[in-house]
């Protein structure tokens, strides 16, 4: 992306939508939060689930681990229909990151095979695979998807472009972290499938801000996380595999059900507390409350009204279609010419914003330019862009 200012119309000016809830959640309310997008957020009656469950095991440690086992059976039901996967391939890890060790453990590739990936990519995933590359003799290759991005098809073709004999996997993001953009997985999906490379698709973002249908968009592997944007506890989380491959994966820790299946292996990781995994199906409940169709619109309503004050504010160009089409909860937004654009001064801006002006919002480097990434739930308020603006101007001049 050029480094010249180009100043972008907006028209017509979108309005913020009202504010659903605010009262329950457990964020500071002196602290403009626009970073919901790095470890989500609780409300107090999903803390106060999850102490429940934490209680139950106390009081019986053994009975709750070992008699108790249709717990985390009916979590996982109501999470997989939520998410629209079919149970029989759905297994809880602890975060997505760990979802992708376990694919990439499982997997039977050959020397010199290759793993390709994006410039988008979460970059704990992609340390990941470049030492698993490492290890077993693979070829680990980036394709450089420039931004903006126009549409959907300028994806597409880069990665067709891209794929060679050598490819074995693809590793996507469905909403990258640094860059907000929703990828149409859909498409990419049927794109490798003709070419014969399989897919992993990394849904950090997508359960809870996504209209998600697993079943639907057929990868080999989905790997998600439930602590963003369906608001469960750190710690939730699951991998969910395609059924040729549901007798080759197998979790990170290697316990008592080892080739017994895929529930069987990925319930018991050996002792560890569950109720991360039992307080996600609560986390489903809450928002069939709200709505989730009404939550995920009101998050996207509100991104793209912010995404247009900055834009107009700072004068730059947006990384994606101004319909919001490539967008869900998050946009990711140039800073003005001339801010910060190194990973150490990005990272200094935002602790200053922290610190200074009480603001939460990540300031990252991408293709060699400073940027924020926004993010909004339901107890975003239109003011929290306003501030954020007044804070840029004033390290600006």
């Amino acid at each position: 992306m050029s480094n010249a200012i180009k100043i972008v119309i907006i028209a017509p000016m979108r309005e913020p939508p009202a504010q659903i809830n605010s009262e329950q959640w457990m964020i500071d309310p002196n602290i403009t939060y626009l970073n919901h997008g790095s470890f989500g957020a609780r409300t107090v009656d999903i803390y106060e689930t999850q102490l429940a469950y934490k209680k139950q095991f106390e009081s019986s440690p053994v009975h709750f681990l070992d008699r108790q086992r249709h717990l985390v059976h009916n979590a996982r039901k109501v999470v997989a229909a939520f998410v629209g996967a079919e149970e029989a391939g759905f297994g809880f890890v602890e975060n997505a990151t760990t979802g992708v060790g376990s694919v990439m453990h499982s997997l039977e590739l050959s020397k010199h095979d290759e793993i390709l990936t994006t410039n988008h990519v979460y970059n704990g995933v992609r340390q990941l695979i470049k030492h698993h590359c490492q290890q077993n003799n693979l070829l680990y290759r980036e394709v450089d998807i420039q931004v903006p991005i126009l549409s959907s098809e300028a994806i597409l073709a880069s990665l067709d472009e891209n794929i060679t004999s050598s490819t074995k996997l693809l590793v996507i993001d469905h909403v990258s972290s640094s860059t907000s953009v929703v990828f149409p997985i859909l498409e990419i999906v049927k794109l490798c499938r003709n070419r014969g490379i399989l897919v992993l698709v990394d849904g950090a973002h997508a359960p809870g801000m996504l209209n998600l249908d697993i079943d639907a968009l057929a990868p080999d592997w989905y790997v998600a996380n439930l602590h963003k944007w369906v608001c469960a506890p750190l710690g939730a989380a699951f991998v969910w595999a395609k059924e040729c491959h549901r007798k080759s994966i197998h979790p990170m820790t290697i316990s008592h059900w080892h080739d017994e299946g895929i529930h069987a292996e990925f319930d018991w990781q050996g002792t560890r507390d569950i109720s991360a995994w039992l307080t996600s199906a609560d986390a489903v409940r809450a928002g069939d409350f709200y709505g989730w169709s009404r939550i995920r619109e009101h998050n996207h309503q509100m991104v793209l009204w912010m995404q247009d004050q900055l834009l107009d504010a700072w004068g730059v160009e947006s990384l994606t279609p101004l319909d919001g089409s490539m967008l869900g909860s998050m946009a990711t937004v140039p800073l003005p010419q001339g801010a910060p654009s190194d990973i150490e001064t990005c990272l200094a801006v935002r602790d200053y914003l922290y610190e200074k002006h009480a603001i939460e919002v990540p300031v990252i480097p991408f293709h060699g330019r400073g940027m924020v990434r926004i993010s909004c739930q339901l107890y975003s308020k239109p003011v929290d862009i306003t501030v954020l603006i007044s804070a840029i101007k004033e390290i600006k001049s």
